[in-house]
């Protein structure tokens, strides 16, 4: 791993080079930029570049992370990251949810603890459906407390006994004043005047809960008092009942829980759940003999030991393993004590750190880099020696491992140490040192902050100081008492201690104090309030009427508007990380001028936040107040900060004490501070500083309490409590080493794979080659990608696991080696009108973010979406985001011109003819406008003059017609008086579109319509005020016009715009760099980017497919590709082999499916599958090098034979195109063979498919010339017919016994030999049908957070039906035996009956297309793509045409050598009565094919 200028935060262009599996430990003091390199830079950059190999709708889920500000990243593994823990201060987050063990507790309860599934919601007190009702799922019921709203007994209302009382009068929370609640007493017969302690039962709930006897007014003021208001209009006061105090502040507490009410509300075990959170009817469901309350009440080690003895079914095993292997691991790192229902707020900083590594750190993949930021925070001996186990037990894994660190005792246990100093802050972001350990350690002329530690730790006695006894513990008042660990009844001790000394208990924690660029230490501490206070007095300020306000960037009155105050514009562009630019209008002061002019001691605010604390200590010298402050943070070792330091850039240990300083700056005698675990963050001489900081201001406070393990600590405390047990660790041997050099697969089984044990070596080219339906993808997509997809995505929430890839059904005993895997597959994709090259490689959104961020830079609030096309807020209203009109044509709406309007010219298409109906009010118009201009509805239309006809299409726009319309229906004739303007039969078929173009029904519409580019949009898509928007002189519309090549110079010249341009355009030029350069590699730089991914060939479909993928700067990551070659041309291929090459070059696994013969050499291991397809297939027939296999039996003869290029013939008869102009066709003549079977080929790109989709077929479609000049035929074809390798449709659970229409005849065959219907023989007949599986066979159960457990049924025993159903047998087979045979096993089954010659024929022509090894009761998805290939060609097959047109596009794709053999069999059949084209570059079928011409 190589850094190359990293200069994040304080990093001062930090170059290194890290080694790889071994444990790495960064360090130094605390804001030496520690964080910023292993965090900030080399975290945030590997995590990121993962999620980019993601779906965008992935990438959109997870959280934006910032490009990190470094110049160059290499050899960077895929990065999994663990940052320090914030505090979870949701009163509903538990152990359970944060470690997300209470999430598969859900899921197990709602799978298996009742008769039928459940939904997991009913078990979570986070959703209404589980939270019980009168607690909300907080398992505490909530009160007001009248002890806390009624004050001092001995007072009146009018007094104030209710604490809520305000000077005036006015109670909050009554809506009354005290006057008018004395009218509600009076009418009880009493008065506010009386003690409270004198009132009775009944007059105290008068006045809590209200009373209903006289109607009194609500509000504060009297109505006299608001006449006197000057500038407002006086409302009178509303009048009711008088509501009580207590109800009014239950309902804000059911509602808001503000800080306000909280003051007054106590709680209890809610009554109605006693605790368990969720509804108490949910409780009645117990799994494995315990609800759900009482599973999570169980101790961790109580809980494993328990799930160590149950018996479990498969699905109930999967889950609860995922509970105990972590479970095994929080146990030994000292949190066995908890549950999983311990509230968060009872968890320590340090376990809630460890609790997200725990989740991380069980995958068995490698190649990781993982991070994790100070995982030893409070861990004594024993525990951080399991933390280390862990960790070598990544590394022996073959993992790298980061950790940020500052305990020596860790550090020792490291391979590698980083060191970043010399001091804090602007003192930093040097590297001090990087190397070996013992380097570190034995290194004569280092000097650094941790070497010191370590020989002062050496000069340290090592005597433990005397422990206090736990049972007799007080925290000795203004004395430093330390704690080892946090438990909850040493809170209860400390709680009850302060309320016996009526002592205040603050806690300090390491949270930010911030998370904005305006939030700053002088913000936080209260210094720059009195900052402000000095500027306003001076003479400056007075003479410009600036008050106080305007001296502060967080007021609208002074900071500068355009960055409100923030100093820079921060642009954040989603993946392409943040631009931060500094603001032009204030140049980074923050201010507006006029407040920049103010000095104070010649200064001005601007200048005083660039002050560090030291430099401010002099500058303020004079002033006391703010010297007492500044002298706390020089005491507190934050000398180093600025003023004006971000708050969102410092570290937990310099939040930590800035807290400290806002506290000591005021009095505390009464408050005892908690500190929990303040050595986050802290190196070993930050910690020295803190400790003499806090004994010289304990005497301020009535005393410090730390809860902290460290041993410095434990030396410095006046109380020392060691109140942990002392736990014997004995180390878990760690597990054999995997091996690093293969991926090993151990036992296959996924769908046909017969028990497979593979080895691909690391770091090469595998091919794994094999005929169609072989099982060649079961092994390399559904089981090796989809097991390492799972395994990656363990960092993710149990949500966005749910969206990631963890439905892979894979069935396999142990896979080992396995990388990160990126995978590209051939899964055919449906494209919207939308969609274009610059969406499919993300340049679309790209552009998008950049351009949004010039917008708002100019003052514009748009976002990304406002350029978007397919958004409301950024696309043309006219033509709905296409850039393309609908608009009617004229040869679409006039079919037969010899028709007259009466005659029904307007009547062949159903939309059409509600306006074109003779008889219809549109018509009776039409006919008023005839009379007018010469024509009548008698009149044939190719006799009407073409000012006619436009008066007809377009109308006469601003003229009233009228006419009497003679209307007849089904049941009546009448008469109605018309009066309308004649719009013209295009404009109401437009003005339908617009409206209706979102419905599903409009095909009869849009069949009169034909694109044209829009006129408003220009052709964009975009509204036209976002095109005034401009990048380098350009707008986004511009841009997108521009092919690969053209945009890679525009981005490249981007030095020389200006201003926000030149950095926009910088940023998108590093983004987009690769994506560029991969266009160029494969040969596709020429392509437009708003071309639409419909028209791209599939060729050109399948490169831009692999620009995203291949993409990835990462290494170490197992690439696999699914017949990449798919689409290119033999000239391509070198290219494609290349970049593999290049690939494995990098240090990454390249794994190929694959059938072409150029690559199957160019591999450094060859695998086959087979020996045939489907159950016939999934065994591994070969392994071994590509010269090996050439010499096998199993080896197509074309593989053996020389390479020669291929020669096409002339054919006899051709079909002649002149001036042929579509996209980048574009031929003055051309000259296309036909006469049987004749193969067009030639480079990629260069219009072969453009040729037949959008020349050849429409032009024998319309009967006329299309996108050419002329075309001329050598035979009168009957129709055309266009073939492409394409989903099939059928629904994911259709079966190909129902697909084939076989179904029927089979339950016909059974119905009539049993005398029973035949639908009492389908399994989609819920009468017959399993009631378990709904004749299924499986049962698949949702497991939410790992992939679905699927099962065989066990009542069915995966037979789909009922057992009475199969009691039934015709030739010794039940219905679910027939199912259950191949094609050609069914066809033999058949012969026992007469059935119709169609069924045999078709059976017969399954087989003979190498289709009769497939089950019928197999899933139609489930087909490779051969078979399903196949299948589509069968359907011209069985509707015999004769002079027919055949067209295939690239039948070839996806098709061992033995595939197509058969293919060419079928196209010889088609060939006997009909032409046949196929486009394919294929040398193979081009040679058996033989007649063609290459198109150039």
């Amino acid at each position: 791993m190589r850094l190359k200028n990293a200069y994040q935060n304080n990093l001062k262009n930090v170059s290194l080079n890290l080694p790889e599996n071994q444990l790495i430990v960064v360090t130094g003091l605390s804001g030496s930029g520690k964080s910023s390199l292993a965090m900030g830079t080399i975290a945030n950059e590997g995590y990121r570049y993962f999620l980019e190999s993601l779906p965008a709708y992935h990438q959109q889920n997870s959280v934006a992370i910032p490009t990190a500000e470094v110049d160059n990243i290499t050899e960077l593994p895929p990065v999994v990251k663990v940052e320090q823990s914030k505090r979870f201060q949701s009163i509903k987050a538990t152990f359970g949810t944060l470690a997300e063990l209470a999430t598969i507790f859900r899921v197990l309860f709602a799978r298996y603890a009742g008769e039928e599934k459940m939904s997991k919601s009913l078990f979570s007190f986070n959703h209404p459906k589980g939270a019980c009702e009168q607690c909300r799922g907080i398992g505490e019921e909530e009160y007001i407390d009248l002890n806390k709203l009624i004050g001092d007994e001995n007072k009146t209302l009018r007094e104030g006994a209710i604490v809520t009382t305000l000077p005036n009068g006015y109670i909050v929370y009554s809506q009354v004043t005290v006057e008018e609640l004395n009218k509600v007493c009076q009418a009880h017969g009493f008065s506010v005047d009386m003690p409270w302690k004198e009132l009775s039962d009944e007059q105290k709930n008068v006045i809590l809960y209200g009373s209903e006897r006289i109607q009194v007014f609500y509000g504060k003021h009297s109505i006299e008092s608001r006449l006197r208001w000057q500038g407002l209009k006086a409302k009178p006061r509303e009048e009711g009942y008088y509501k009580g105090v207590m109800p009014i502040m239950e309902n804000i507490l059911r509602l808001d829980r503000n800080k306000s009410i909280l003051r007054f509300v106590s709680s209890r075990t809610c009554p109605k759940c006693h605790g368990a959170r969720i509804k108490a009817d949910h409780l009645q469901f117990l799994w494995q003999g315990l609800n759900f309350q009482e599973w999570m009440q169980l101790p961790l080690n109580d809980l494993y030991d328990h799930l160590q003895q149950l018996k479990l079914s498969e699905g109930e095993q999967v889950l609860v393993d995922k509970i105990k292997t972590q479970l095994f691991d929080l146990i030994r790192l000292g949190m066995e004590h908890y549950t999983l229902n311990t509230p968060s707020t009872e968890i320590s900083s340090g376990d809630g750190q460890r609790i997200k590594l725990i989740k991380q750190v069980n995958s068995s993949l490698q190649g990781i880099l993982y991070v994790f930021d100070e995982p030893s925070i409070g861990l004594s001996a024993a525990y951080q020696q399991h933390l280390l186990y862990i960790l070598r037990r990544l590394i022996r894994n073959g993992n790298t491992v980061m950790v940020v660190e500052h305990d020596l005792e860790f550090i020792r246990s490291a391979d590698w140490v980083v060191e970043l100093g010399p001091g804090a802050g602007i003192e930093g972001g040097e590297i001090l040192f990087n190397g070996k350990l013992q380097d570190f350690l034995t290194a004569e002329a280092l000097i650094t902050p941790t070497r010191k530690a370590f020989e002062q730790e050496k000069s340290v006695e090592a005597e433990k100081p005397t422990s206090a006894n736990a049972d007799d513990f007080q925290p000795k008042k203004q004395g430093l008492s330390v704690i080892r660990k946090k438990t909850k009844v040493m809170i209860e001790k400390i709680t009850s201690f302060c309320k016996k000394n009526d002592f205040q208990l603050y806690q300090v924690d390491d949270q930010p104090i911030g998370k904005t660029p305006r939030s700053n230490p002088a913000t936080y501490t209260g210094l720059a309030d009195k900052i402000r206070d000095l500027l306003a007095k001076t003479k400056d300020a007075k003479q410009a009427k600036l008050s106080k306000s305007a001296f502060s960037f967080n007021n609208k009155t002074g900071r500068c508007p355009h960055c409100e105050g923030a100093g820079v514009i921060t642009l954040s562009m989603s993946m392409l990380g943040t631009v931060n630019q500094t603001c032009p209008h204030c140049l980074g002061k923050r201010f507006q001028p006029e407040v920049l002019q103010v000095n104070w001691n010649h200064k001005n605010i601007a200048d005083i936040y660039e002050l560090s604390i030291d430099e401010a200590i002099e500058f303020f010298s004079e002033e006391k107040k703010l010297a007492v402050i500044l002298s706390l943070m020089q005491q507190l070792g934050l000398g180093y900060l600025k003023l004006g330091q971000a708050s969102n850039t410092l570290s937990g240990g310099e939040a930590q004490r800035i807290k400290l300083t806002k506290h000591f700056a005021k009095s505390a005698k009464k408050t005892l501070l908690l500190l929990e675990e303040p050595s986050i963050g802290l190196h070993q001489q930050n910690v020295e500083q803190l400790l003499a900081a806090l004994h010289q201001l304990k005497t301020q406070t009535a005393g410090i309490i730390c809860i902290e393990n460290h041993e410095l600590f434990q030396h410095a405390a006046d109380v020392w409590l060691d109140n942990a047990e002392v736990v014997p660790y004995e180390e878990p041997p760690l597990p054999k080493a995997q091996r690093q050099d293969v991926i090993s697969i151990t036992g296959a089984r996924t769908h046909s794979l017969k028990d497979l044990n593979v080895e691909f070596p690391k770091q090469q080219l595998s091919v794994v080659t094999g005929i169609s339906g072989s099982g060649k993808s079961s092994l390399v997509i559904d089981t090796l990608h989809g097991y390492g997809l799972q395994e990656m995505t363990k960092q993710f929430s149990s949500y966005e696991q749910s969206r990631v890839g963890v439905n892979f059904q894979l069935e396999v005993e142990h896979i080992e080696g396995l990388t990160p895997s990126i995978c590209i597959s051939r899964k055919e994709k449906n494209f919207t009108e939308r969609s274009d090259i610059a969406k499919q490689t993300d340049i679309d959104k790209s552009l998008r973010f950049a351009f949004s961020r010039k917008a708002q830079y100019e003052g514009k609030d748009w976002t990304a979406s406002h350029f978007s096309n397919q958004h409301e807020l950024g696309k043309c209203a006219i033509c709905d985001g296409l850039g393309e009109e609908q608009l009617p044509d004229p040869q679409k709406v006039v079919i037969d011109a010899q028709q007259s309007i009466a005659e029904g010219v307007f009547l062949h298409n159903k939309a059409l003819a509600y306006y074109g109906n003779p008889d219809g009010q549109y018509m009776a118009i039409l006919k008023e406008v005839g009379k007018e201009y010469g024509f009548d509805l008698q009149t044939p239309f190719q006799k009407l003059t073409p000012e006619r006809k436009e008066i007809i299409f377009f109308g006469i726009p601003d003229q009233q017609w009228e006419a009497i319309w003679e209307f007849k229906t089904k049941t009546r004739t009448g008469t109605q008086a018309l009066n309308m303007v004649w719009e013209g039969l295009f404009s109401y078929l437009r003005e339908e579109y617009l409206k209706t173009r979102k419905n599903k029904n409009i095909k009869a519409l849009q069949a009169l319509l034909s694109p044209q580019v829009c006129s408003h949009c220009e052709g964009s898509g975009l509204q036209p005020e976002r095109l005034a928007i401009q990048i380098g002189g350009k707008s986004i519309h511009e841009l997108k016009t521009m092919n690969f090549k053209v945009f890679a110079e525009f981005l490249a010249g981007s030095s020389k715009f200006i201003n926000i341009d030149r950095d926009l355009g910088k940023r998108l030029e590093e983004h987009l760099k690769t994506t560029l350069q991969r266009a160029q590699q494969l040969h596709i730089d020429y392509l437009q980017l708003n071309r639409k991914s419909k028209t791209l060939s599939g060729g050109e479909q399948q490169r831009v497919a692999l620009i995203k993928q291949l993409n990835s700067p990462l290494q170490g990551v197992t690439y696999l590709l699914d017949e990449p070659s798919a689409g290119l041309s033999q000239d391509n291929i070198p290219d494609l082999i290349k970049l593999l090459q290049e690939l494995v070059k990098k240090g990454n696994t390249v794994i190929v499916i694959e059938h072409h013969k150029d690559i199957i050499l160019a591999a450094d291991q060859l695998y086959e599958i087979g020996p045939k397809a489907g159950k016939l297939g999934g065994a591994l027939m070969f392994q071994g090098s590509p010269q090996d296999y050439l010499k096998t039996s199993t080896c197509h003869p074309f593989l053996k034979k020389a390479a020669a290029p291929v020669q096409l013939q002339e054919g006899k008869k051709h079909i002649h195109f002149q001036q042929i102009k579509k996209h980048s066709l574009q031929k003055e003549h051309l000259a296309i063979p036909v006469g049987g079977i004749t193969a067009i080929t030639g480079k990629s790109g260069v219009g072969k498919t453009t040729l037949i989709k959008e020349v050849l077929m429409p032009s024998i479609e319309q009967g006329k010339p299309v996108n050419c000049l002329s075309i001329d035929f050598p035979s009168d074809y009957s129709g055309v017919d266009y073939f492409e390798p394409k989903k099939l449709r059928a629904h994911h659970k259709t079966l190909l016994v129902d697909y084939l229409d076989l179904l029927n005849p089979i339950t016909k065959l059974f119905a009539k030999e049993t005398e029973k219907p035949a639908r009492y023989f389908s399994y989609k007949n819920k009468s017959s049908q399993c009631p378990n599986c709904k004749g299924k066979g499986v049962v698949e159960t949702s497991l939410d957070v790992v992939a679905n457990a699927v099962e065989v049924c066990e009542l069915c025993q995966g037979t789909r039906y009922q057992q009475e159903v199969l009691g039934f047998k015709v030739e010794d087979k039940n219905i679910a035996e027939v199912l259950a045979c191949s094609i050609s096993e069914l066809g033999d089954w058949l012969q026992n009956f007469n059935l119709k010659s169609s069924v045999e024929n078709f059976l017969q022509q399954l087989i003979q297309i190498g289709l009769g090894h497939l089950a019928i009761d197999q899933a139609v998805t489930s087909l490779s793509s051969g078979e399903k290939q196949r299948l589509l060609l069968l359907n011209w097959l069985q509707k015999p045409e004769e002079n027919q047109l055949y067209l295939l596009d690239e039948p070839s794709t996806g098709l061992h050598y033995a595939d197509i053999d058969l293919l060419f069999n079928i196209l010889r059949q088609l060939s006997k009565t009909n032409e046949v084209i196929v486009i394919d570059h294929n040398p193979y079928l081009l040679e058996k094919i033989g007649v063609g011409m290459v198109l150039d």
